[in-house]
């Protein structure tokens, strides 16, 4: 599996080319008109005193703090999806706003790192036309299967200048995923975020509080 990360997502979204996928989605003309003014000529005023401010322009990006923007943004890259499982091969790809994962099919990992490649080359043809950059400092490759002996678990991937080297775990949608598909690695994961969280816990106790433990539990 090869995962990918899109650079600043929806700040940096071409608003031309997403109203262009919702028409070819054939969405609605409301919905269009909608996500136009929702992108476009955005105003705000404020409140100080009981009094209110005229309107005035902002220029901001939309943020991903937004739930529409999330969902603006599938539609965004639905047609990398679609061309990257047009390959037909045995090749899945998931995705959740700005993180993209290729997980590929096969018998032997040589054959694997050929196809997640190909796709590869689909991803970067696809950042061309929609104005969009992938993160590559944040590439990650995974190979998953029970019987580590029987295939080659530590081949790269050769993109331009730079190997992408293979991983022993990878977080996918906050589920930390090892090579053998166990649990271990994000029973880890679960455990250090615990530690962490247990000694600002502490630490508000003790310096804020001045309370122990139980009495603040």
């Amino acid at each position: 599996m090869l995962s990918l990360n899109v650079v600043e997502v929806f700040d940096w979204v071409s608003h031309i080319r997403l109203l262009h996928t919702l028409k070819m989605k054939r969405m609605s003309s409301y919905i269009i008109e909608w996500t136009c003014s929702f992108l476009e000529d955005r105003e705000t005023s404020l409140i100080f005193n009981k009094q209110m401010s005229n309107m005035r322009e902002i220029n901001a990006n939309i943020s991903q703090k937004f739930l529409i923007s999330s969902i603006l943004f599938l539609f965004f890259n639905a047609s990398l999806i679609e061309k990257c499982e047009a390959l037909r091969i045995k090749i899945e790809v998931l995705d959740f706003v700005n993180d993209i994962n290729i997980l590929v099919y096969d018998r032997f990992t040589e054959e694997i790192c050929k196809t997640l490649s190909k796709a590869h080359d689909i991803c970067m043809k696809w950042v061309c036309t929609h104005d969009a950059t992938f993160a590559s400092e944040k590439y990650k490759l995974t190979h998953f299967t029970r019987k580590l002996k029987r295939f080659n678990m530590m081949i790269n991937i050769q993109i331009k200048s730079s190997v992408i080297k293979s991983k022993s775990d990878v977080r996918v949608l906050k589920m930390q995923l090892n090579m053998k598909l166990q649990w271990d690695a994000h029973l880890w994961q679960i455990e250090t975020n615990h530690v962490t969280r247990m000694l600002i816990l502490s630490h508000l106790e003790v310096f804020t509080w001045e309370a122990i433990f139980k009495k603040a539990r």
